[in-house]
């Protein structure tokens, strides 16, 4: 415990938290394109309205880029397509679960009949993204992770095997406080472990940031942080809603913003339009894409 919060005191030191701009209102900005190009088939003007956020914002996310390699790949350019799918890979923020409910926004999809230069383009991009994520050497907040991760797993797969000895249940809440601490002292000391400090390792965070979700106090007291985080650009909204989501799981309330796999997908109409306006007030691509195939 002690070398992991001096650990933790070291890597204070060297991150920022600048913050330029509101990252939900540049995420509310982009996600109705998400729409207009899969539902609508809408390009030409989705790419324009791509090229508005960027010169707006002076970036785009990578799952926007990818966004307008598919326009592109969809207007049979597939030069084009190659070089923002490269571009993609050049920027530290890129929610890659953008991919997953969403059936063709995938490199796979997008480098079908690519030649030789095209394909060769899309892999430096990924070649890019390596060496970045070498080149800025998180390994020493990944190894705090890890050791919380470890740990989370550890006593909960002990209790699973001995569910009415009490040593592991005092074992395993113990073990949830050490994590939620080191959770929020690492929270607020250099930001949430996400995208633009883990890149590729972004998803290492989610099992503690998940099960902080059933401490009440702790809820009530980090809610309003992840989401001062989301719009710092440090937390994706998706981290943020499948934590809320997994609160509501543990208490029996409805989800907030359908995050759960395996839960609850029969929903009326008005619960659906409540939902989608959850996820846009964060910055989530609406829901209706999760079911698009």
């Amino acid at each position: 415990m002690k070398r992991l919060i001096t650990l933790l005191f070291v890597l204070s030191c060297g991150f920022s938290q600048a913050q330029s701009f509101d990252h939900i209102v540049y995420k509310q900005e982009v996600t109705p394109i998400y729409k207009q190009v899969m539902q609508g088939r809408i390009f030409k003007e989705s790419i324009d309205q791509l090229n508005a956020v960027r010169k707006k914002y002076k970036m785009l996310y990578g799952e926007e880029y990818l966004l307008m390699s598919y326009c592109y790949k969809e207007l049979g350019n597939d030069s084009l397509a190659a070089i923002y799918a490269k571009e993609s890979c050049s920027v530290p923020t890129f929610d890659m679960r953008t991919t997953w409910y969403i059936k063709d926004l995938n490199y796979g999809y997008i480098s079908t009949g690519f030649n030789e230069q095209n394909m060769k383009l899309k892999d430096e991009g990924f070649e890019m993204s390596m060496k970045r994520y070498e080149a800025k050497k998180p390994d020493s907040l990944l190894a705090v992770i890890d050791s919380m991760t470890h740990w989370d797993q550890f006593f909960r797969t002990q209790l699973s095997y001995n569910p009415e000895d009490k040593k592991f249940q005092a074992e395993l809440d113990s073990m949830n406080r050490r994590n939620e601490y080191l959770l929020e002292e690492m929270v607020r000391k250099i930001g949430f472990p996400g995208e633009k400090k883990l890149q590729l390792m972004e998803f290492s965070s989610w099992f503690v940031l998940v099960h902080s979700a059933g401490n009440e106090a702790f809820y009530q007291r980090m809610k309003p942080v992840f989401l001062s985080e989301v719009k710092k650009g440090n937390m994706s909204p998706w981290m943020f809603a499948s934590w809320v989501d997994q609160h509501q799981f543990y208490n029996k309330l409805p989800t907030m913003y359908n995050t759960q796999v395996g839960l609850k997908d029969d929903f009326t109409e008005e619960e659906r339009k409540q939902i989608s306006k959850n996820r846009f007030e964060i910055g989530l691509v609406d829901l209706e894409f999760k079911n698009l195939h």
